[in-house]
């Protein structure tokens, strides 16, 4: 994923500054606040300013808007690379539901082998199954990085594709894997719990 890019305001677009100056009313005090940001194929202005905090600490709110007009959340974890958007109405919401995808991510990494040897047996025509828009709502990713990546991939208008489909996103996206299994426990039900992964798989960047 292409990270955080500083671009001078001057050089942006006269619709591009109007979206900044509807994130902050004192932007042209703070001008060095705003950064373009492009994680998760969310396409973004975010004001580096927090706006909330976790009560450890580790967790921050940023507020921002989307290039199409959309307000969000950034949210951001000291120990993690990559940050989750969010739509919720106030930050400490916000906070919450990036927690709780959080912890159902690192349920899925344990599970990680199992998810590649699924995307594998529906890449190779072993296994057949249906993959839905509800799966991925329903996986740890966030709604806002789902939609953005289905649009610049062609699929912004599609609620489901095939299987096979879905492993060859996985390819071009490893995170698609959260939405494979999401597809496989609706039909077959949760997966019992694994122990935590080894160590050879703890750098797979799965956000």
């Amino acid at each position: 994923m292409l990270q955080p890019l500083r671009i001078r305001l001057a050089r942006r677009k006269p619709c591009q500054r109007a979206l900044i100056r509807s994130l902050t009313p004192d932007h042209a005090e703070n001008p060095e606040s705003i950064d373009a940001n492009f994680e998760n194929w969310v396409r973004m202005w975010v004001d580096l300013r927090p706006a909330g905090k976790s009560d450890c600490g580790k967790i921050i709110a940023l507020r921002g808007v989307s290039w199409d007009g959309q307000a969000l959340w950034l949210i951001r974890h000291a120990d993690k690379r990559f940050g989750y958007h969010d739509t919720a109405p106030t930050p400490q919401a916000a906070i919450a539901e990036a927690t709780a995808a959080w912890a159902e991510r690192r349920r899925v990494r344990r599970h990680w082998p199992t998810v590649r040897r699924i995307a594998r047996d529906l890449a190779l025509g072993r296994r057949r199954m249906e993959v839905r828009l509800e799966d991925a709502h329903a996986s740890a990713l966030c709604t806002v990085g789902i939609e953005a990546f289905l649009r610049r991939i062609g699929l912004g208008r599609y609620d489901r594709v095939s299987g096979r489909m879905a492993a060859m996103m996985m390819i071009l996206e490893p995170q698609v894997g959260f939405v494979i299994l999401a597809a496989h426990e609706r039909v077959n039900g949760r997966l019992p719990d694994e122990p935590p992964p080894s160590d050879h798989n703890r750098g797979l960047r799965l956000a």
